[in-house]
């Protein structure tokens, strides 16, 4: 039934145009572990904006066979389906003739509810990339994060998705309104938690807050907290600050808020491995 979601979505996306190459048995076990099923509410308002787009004309109506279309709005059957559009009549969103299958439009009431479900960064084609700003991170986001977000499948010309790193954009606002504005323009973001810095944990809890998706990728050597090491190889637990307080001293790993969430853990030297598996996940959540 996942897959059948799955697949029945990415061809609406494309408009209606035969899938260029045949999934393989990995892509299908990505696609089944990576599926997210909507909440009750978020089925209701996807089903709207599916209905608004098959419609094309305001005024105009449509036929929603259950049986045939239940994957198109995340159901997993057509008995769901039938309650769904059940739901939307009783809230007054749509309206139905006597035909059968019925013929649906959407009310006054349901375009209201289409503005106000209707975000910005829906339709976008922006990735917020949120990172550590640092040297050795360059390569890694120019090898790998970046030309995994704008991959180009077979058959097109662009890249279906441009990412975007807040110290590569050229802007007169504060910085923090800047990342504000960008994060809300955006479709999904790509979190690197290397380095344990406070603004990208910001950034991606502002990212969820807005209920965007979230990819989250870590450099191996700073996913578990460790002690440093002075130039012997010995750990240093502790230093001592200009009055004699004792500084506890470790390097910090991913946080254990987000740290049971599913993650891409990469190897410096390993940048075309990351880029493939950040690639594949992309394509496998991002509809």
């Amino acid at each position: 039934k996942i897959i059948s979601i799955y697949i029945r979505n990415e061809y609406e996306r494309n408009n209606r145009q035969d899938f260029k190459k045949p999934f393989l048995s990995d892509d299908l076990e990505q696609i089944i572990k990576q599926y997210k099923p909507l909440e009750p509410l978020e089925k209701i308002d996807n089903a709207l904006l599916n209905i608004e787009k098959s419609i094309h004309l305001v005024g105009g109506n449509i036929q929603i066979p259950p049986a045939i279309d239940y994957p198109y709005y995340h159901c997993f059957e057509g008995t769901e389906l039938r309650n769904l559009l059940n739901l939307l009549q009783q809230e007054g969103l749509i309206e139905s003739d006597i035909a059968h299958p019925p013929h649906y439009s959407i009310t006054v009431k349901g375009y209201r509810r289409l503005r106000e479900i209707k975000k910005p960064g829906k339709e976008s084609q922006l990735c917020f990339v949120a990172m550590w700003f640092s040297p050795e991170m360059k390569e890694a986001y120019e090898k790998a994060i970046k030309p995994a977000i704008e991959y180009i499948e077979e058959g097109e010309t662009q890249p279906r998705y441009k990412a975007v790193k807040i110290d590569n954009v050229e802007h007169l606002n504060d910085i923090n309104d800047e990342i504000i504005s960008t994060i809300r323009r955006s479709r999904f973001m790509v979190c690197d938690l290397t380095g344990y810095r406070g603004g990208v944990y910001f950034e991606a809890g502002f990212a969820y807050g807005l209920g965007l998706d979230i990819i989250y990728t870590c450099r191996q050597d700073w996913v578990k907290h460790e002690f440093l090491k002075n130039d012997k190889g010995h750990e240093i637990k502790q230093l001592f600050d200009s009055n004699g307080k004792i500084i506890d001293v470790r390097k910090e790993g991913v946080h254990f808020d987000i740290e049971h969430r599913n993650r891409i853990d990469w190897e410096k030297d390993k940048l075309d491995e990351f880029k493939e598996k950040l690639e594949k996940r992309i394509k496998a959540v991002i509809f």
